[in-house]
């Protein structure tokens, strides 16, 4: 920030929203005072949601306009307790970062092939996903199938005040099925009941309910490149309800399965991956079978001798 005492232009502006800052700081203290009253008074819902986004409101006016304020969001040092960083959090998530993906789950098409994107609609809270000890990945990025062989850290920003229960589902959309001749769903991994809200953002993976056990991608030799996507679902009741059990297995289907259990989508994320030599490691060593080969086999060449020089055409040439 600039030094004071140079620019008067600049010193009285720094008043101005000293002054404006505390008046609405003033006005948030008033407006969480009528909230706690109506709260302990037993006033209805609408009204209690109106006190509380009004404070909200009025809290992050207070605080907008401070240069610290801003040079931590800049820097990414959200402290999302407050109301102004839970505002500008969101608010940089929802310019390019949700651009982003938003961009890539329909170009890549994880909606509609998964869930009608006109059901899913925009996604409410940030998730990212990250392989064991790496960074974030990014949506679509192609990682290698080794890296993802532990369960993936999820973290789900949801923006909300109250603790709300959510499911994390990852699947693979590209999984080969031979009787069709085509492609389906395979069920990667179903963990319930993990309780994020503002200002819990991490899953506690052992605090949740797996219902099926995590396995890594293993796209199949001659597969096309997979597509695995992380949904986070919110549960019934606006997240109040558990769910402790349900008949679960890798040949589920996304939309039967949202649809039995009253979920509801609220984040998406998803990587990409492609057969390599440690797919066939992992076939052979954890689910005991042998790797599959898909795609037409490789016809042996004609034209080309046992020490790989090409034969030529002619035998006096």
């Amino acid at each position: 920030m600039p030094a004071t005492g140079i620019n008067a232009a600049y010193d009285e502006a720094l008043k101005v929203i000293e002054r404006y800052g505390n008046q609405k700081a003033a006005e948030a203290e008033t407006a969480a005072a009528l909230l706690k009253n109506a709260q302990e008074a037993g006033a209805g819902a609408e009204e209690i949601n109106r006190l509380k986004k009004e404070w909200f409101d009025l809290s992050v006016e207070s605080k907008i306009n401070d240069g610290e304020v801003l040079w931590n969001a800049d820097q990414g040092n959200y402290d999302l307790s407050q109301p102004v960083y839970q505002y500008l959090k969101e608010r940089e998530w929802r310019g390019r970062p949700l651009e982003i993906l938003m961009q890539r789950i329909l170009q890549m098409f994880v909606l509609p092939d998964m869930l009608d994107p006109r059901d899913v609609g925009t996604p409410e809270v940030q998730l990212n996903i990250a392989a064991s000890g790496s960074s974030v990945i990014e949506p679509g990025a192609v990682i290698e199938p080794a890296s993802a062989r532990e369960p993936l850290e999820v973290e789900l920003v949801s923006f909300r005040e109250d603790l709300r229960l959510h499911t994390i589902v990852m699947l693979d959309l590209d999984e080969p099925c031979e009787e069709q001749q085509s492609f389906r769903e395979q069920f990667h991994w179903v963990v319930t009941n993990l309780a994020f809200s503002k200002d819990q953002n991490k899953a506690d993976l052992s605090a949740g309910t797996e219902l099926l056990p995590y396995i890594p991608p293993h796209p199949a030799h001659g597969s096309p490149t997979h597509r695995y996507v992380v949904v986070a679902l919110e549960q019934s009741n606006d997240g109040q309800s558990r769910l402790d059990s349900a008949d679960v297995s890798r040949d589920m289907v996304m939309r039967d399965f949202i649809a039995e259990h009253d979920l509801r989508v609220v984040g998406i994320s998803f990587f990409r991956s492609s057969w390599d030599e440690s797919v066939d490691e992992f076939y052979r060593d954890v689910l005991k079978q042998a790797p599959p080969r898909f795609g037409q086999a490789i016809a042996p060449r004609t034209d080309v001798g046992p020490d790989g020089r090409k034969i030529n055409r002619y035998a006096n040439y």
